[in-house]
């Protein structure tokens, strides 16, 4: 009983933090810009960094 609440939890968790993304993925800038948040990751001592930017175009 104790295993299902825990993967309950952590769905539910990663259920909010995912709708959390997606509400902040597209949005309109003041000067008439479209931005959105893109992952940018890169190799260093072996480990993969990633970084979300923002990015307008």
């Amino acid at each position: 009983m104790r295993f299902v609440s825990r993967v309950l939890i952590v769905a539910v968790f990663i259920g909010a933090s995912t709708a959390a993304m997606a509400g902040q993925t597209a949005q309109a800038d003041p000067k008439g810009k479209t931005c959105r948040m893109e992952q940018q990751c890169r190799w260093e001592n072996f480990k993969k960094i990633c970084v979300y930017v923002k990015v307008c175009r």
